[in-house]
């Protein structure tokens, strides 16, 4: 669970003066954590502070309590947004939120829809934090390996898909343990989003972008000329095929798993390979092949 506790309460007292309400801020499990010692009738709302949840009490009739808790949210989500954007982008070096969940993981979202991604986001994740920075909506989660934020992408970009009707591309920064690795982790993220293959894939990790940078540094004149050279063989290859190719690519040549992706028996996967090499002299169980392969559909969805 995050626990952001000394930041809120930080917030807290510089707020608490402009207040005319008492009120008292409780954990999920019943423990004080800021405000008045309140007594007779009280009303309780959940509220969402600094990437947790919290139980709010005061003595308000209930639209009023309504009112109250969106107004402290407001207050103090927009102050911590501001100090975490700080910290993410290595500004104010003297700026401390203490007790920050490192490890933890970083990625950002690219829509043109980001306000009905952040409403939809917001009942999704039970804890962690998002905000709008940059033109981008930064999520970051307690989490110490890259698989597993890996895993949450991808899921993530799953649900997207299929819940919101606009396009969203997914890019991982990593995991940082410190102050220093989360602004280099968000400026990885930020890099991947350059690309303009955003397109042809959902998720992003720069650090395993080598082959597409290196293909952009080329001359536009060499990267032409390889695709017409390959272009002449693998146009004669029929969309079935060339989905075919791209899987077992993507599954790193891994012919179990991507007959599997592909819900064909392996022998039907063998009899495809057969039949590109037959029709390109390109055998993609063959290295050297494959990395052809790979540069060619790289440089397609590149350019």
């Amino acid at each position: 669970m995050i626990k952001m506790e000394k930041t809120l309460s930080k917030i807290l007292l510089e707020i608490k003066p402009k207040l005319h309400t008492p009120f008292a801020l409780f954990d999920r499990k019943g423990q004080k954590i800021f405000g008045d010692d309140l007594k007779g009738k009280v009303r309780k709302m959940e509220v969402r502070l600094c990437g947790t949840k919290y139980v709010l009490l005061a003595d308000l009739p209930s639209t009023q309590m309504k009112d109250f808790c969106l107004l402290m949210e407001g207050f103090i989500n927009s102050r911590f947004n501001e100090m975490l954007r700080a910290l993410i982008q290595g500004k104010n070096l003297n700026l401390q939120l203490e007790n920050f969940p490192f490890p933890c993981g970083l990625v950002l979202i690219k829509s043109d829809a980001l306000a009905e991604l952040e409403l939809f986001l917001q009942d999704l994740f039970e804890e962690g934090f998002m905000m709008n920075i940059e033109g981008f909506l930064l999520l970051i989660f307690p989490m110490n390996s890259i698989e597993e934020i890996k895993e949450t992408s991808q899921a993530l970009y799953q649900t997207i898909s299929e819940e919101i009707s606009s396009r969203a591309v997914i890019s991982i920064g990593g995991i940082a343990d410190s102050r220093e690795e989360l602004t280099k982790v968000y400026c990885n993220a930020k890099k991947a989003l350059i690309f303009p293959l955003l397109p042809k894939k959902g998720v992003l990790y720069y650090p395993e972008m080598a082959l597409e940078r290196l293909l952009l540094s080329l001359p536009e004149k060499d990267r032409q000329v390889f695709i017409d050279e390959m272009g002449i063989n693998l146009k004669k290859l029929d969309e079935e095929t060339l989905k075919t190719i791209q899987v077992v690519l993507e599954c790193n040549l891994n012919m179990a798993e991507a007959a599997r992706r592909l819900y064909i028996h392996r022998n039907t996967l063998m009899y495809r390979l057969d039949k590109v090499f037959s029709l390109t002299g390109l055998d993609l169980r063959n290295f050297k092949d494959a990395v052809k392969m790979e540069i060619y559909f790289t440089l397609n969805a590149l350019f």
